[in-house]
């Protein structure tokens, strides 16, 4: 049976109303997302002798993605982040990201790439910074995780790294043992947060689950 004027004008209308709240969804049209694609060639020139070294067998450029993340500062400001990380993770790692921001939940204090400091491991862990990818090696002389763009720090004041009597970043010291480690600390990491929980359905392990050395700030794909 032919469809009627009115039946066309309601269908037309239906059609319209769907069109504009698709348009208007938060899903679509609001919420940020992260993205990943190649190194470019000005990151790439930028990275020679700071977070890649030839001397060491680190991760390829090829290897690699730059990844523009969301996140919300301290201020629970909507922030564009810098991370590199391998290729074959990538897309978990936008996973992961676009989870916690989300949340609504978790604050990140600043990420940028290890180049802003020069490569130094310990600058960027001293300004708080969330990072990635580091062509180096880890304390005992081993490759690191970074090195391969298998693993993360986030909040490094906040989720230091502790062996023995040594904390770092030293400003750290204030977070580094359990008891004084509580959910009203703005950019903590916790057992069973969204920030573990994102992760864990990853794959990713959590230093903060260590034993005789714990690092509150390191998630890495594949073991330490």
């Amino acid at each position: 049976m032919p469809m009627t004027r009115r039946r066309r004008r309601l269908t037309l209308q239906a059609a319209g109303l769907a069109a504009l709240l698709t348009a208007l969804s938060p899903a679509t049209a609001q919420t940020p997302r992260a993205r990943f694609g190649a190194i470019p060639d000005d990151v790439w020139q930028r990275m020679q002798g700071r977070s890649w070294r030839p001397d060491l067998p680190c991760a390829r450029r090829e290897d690699l993605a730059l990844m523009q993340i969301p996140y919300r500062d301290f201020d629970g400001a909507t922030r564009s982040g810098e991370l590199i990380v391998a290729r074959g993770v990538a897309p978990q790692v936008a996973a992961i990201f676009d989870e916690i921001y989300d949340s609504g939940r978790f604050r990140i204090y600043q990420m940028r790439l290890i180049d802003d400091f020069g490569g130094s491991d310990d600058a960027s862990i001293a300004a708080n910074n969330t990072s990635g990818f580091n062509c180096r090696t880890t304390d005992h002389g081993g490759l690191s995780k970074h090195a391969l763009g298998l693993a993360i720090d986030i909040n490094p004041v906040q989720n230091p790294y502790r062996e023995g009597a040594v904390t770092a970043p030293e400003a750290g010291r204030a977070y580094d043992e359990p008891h004084e480690r509580h959910s009203q600390t703005t950019g903590i990491i916790l057992e069973g947060d969204v920030v573990t929980r994102a992760f864990a359905r990853r794959g990713w392990s959590w230093g903060g689950r260590w034993t005789h050395t714990v690092d509150y700030q390191h998630f890495s794909k594949g073991g330490h």
